[in-house]
């Protein structure tokens, strides 16, 4: 079995550490300490703590569903997730109750964006890039909010509710949308 690289061991440091302690608590000479290894160390792998949990984040998630080849429809995509937060509520909580919220936010809005844009393709391929990205940024945003209220509700709500008021959401609505944005020469303009 290899051994963890340092990076890894960053970051599964950081992870034990934010179950019991707040990101706005832990300090690199903490998490280096914890992690057993150097400070300078810690500054050859990242820039600070919000750069480590940005790896950690793309890492887990977004590596993840990549190599998801299986991974046909956005429903899918919405499930890998919430499940990734529900498995990690804790590491999720403690980004969102942080000042390092944005790196969450990021992440949720990255990848829901990609869910919307896979939606509005699949319905109509030949939207219009300006169209597609004012959909995909209005919609991307809506679903990174309904995540974060999730997460503030301490997923008070189940998975599958989640997925299917997305679906009630976006079934049939993205295709008029889309339709509209056509039509509209000042739909999705930037001026």
């Amino acid at each position: 079995m290899p051994t963890p690289n340092t990076k890894q061991v960053l970051a599964a440091t950081l992870k034990q550490l934010m179950k019991t302690t707040s990101l706005d608590h832990i300090t690199i000479d903490k998490l280096a300490v914890a992690a057993h290894i150097n400070r300078n160390t810690f500054y050859y792998h990242f820039d600070d703590i919000h750069s480590l949990l940005a790896w950690v984040y793309e890492r887990d998630v977004v590596t993840a569903l990549k190599q998801r080849s299986d991974i046909q429809h956005w429903q899918a995509a919405y499930q890998l997730m919430l499940t990734y937060i529900a498995a990690n509520q804790q590491l999720c909580l403690n980004t969102f109750h942080s000042l390092n919220r944005d790196v969450l936010d990021d992440l949720l809005y990255r990848h829901a964006a990609e869910m919307v844009d896979l939606v509005v393709t699949s319905i109509d391929s030949q939207t219009p890039i300006r169209v597609r990205m004012a959909i995909t940024d209005f919609y991307g945003w809506a679903i990174t909010a309904q995540v974060t209220q999730w997460l503030a509700s301490e997923l008070a709500e189940t998975q599958e509710s989640m997925i299917r008021k997305a679906e009630l959401m976006m079934d049939g609505t993205l295709a008029h949308i889309i339709a509209r944005g056509k039509t509209d020469p000042y739909f999705g303009r930037r001026e």
